[in-house]
């Protein structure tokens, strides 16, 4: 396991980084163009991404134990159709993996602990609150 998040570790900072740098810029730019401080655009922008990567995690960790799959058609069933052809395809339920259940759950927490950052980060940015 360790081994594995020493690989991810990079695409996760990166992605990090994206995250907050992507969410500074347009904080700031259209906190100029708003005319209100930088800071409290900033905060802004922090409080909204952050709340939004808790909704997602909220959504992520919520799948329950089925995964659907499409079916892998016969042509000649539906007169040399193709599944991708048609509208709807056929799904398929099956009961998650266990690997597929932990990897829903690590992903979860991951954005859940992005989240909280993010929150906890435009809480001190925030000009209008006082940490003490």
């Amino acid at each position: 396991m360790l081994l594995h998040l020493r690989a991810a570790l990079p695409r996760i900072l990166g992605l990090v980084g994206i995250v907050l740098g992507g969410t500074t810029a347009v904080a700031a730019v259209a906190g100029a163009l708003s005319g209100r401080s930088i800071a409290h655009a900033l905060a802004t922008g922090y409080y909204v991404v952050g709340a939004a990567i808790l909704v997602g995690s909220f959504v992520l960790g919520s799948r329950g134990p089925w995964r659907s799959e499409v079916e892998d058609l016969n042509t000649d069933n539906w007169g040399g159709q193709s599944a991708t052809m048609r509208v709807r395809a056929r799904r398929r339920r099956r009961k998650a993996t266990p690997e597929e259940r932990a990897e829903s759950k690590r992903g979860s927490f991951g954005l859940f602990l992005l989240g909280v950052a993010l929150v906890l980060l435009g809480a001190l940015v925030d000009p209008s609150r006082r940490a003490f």
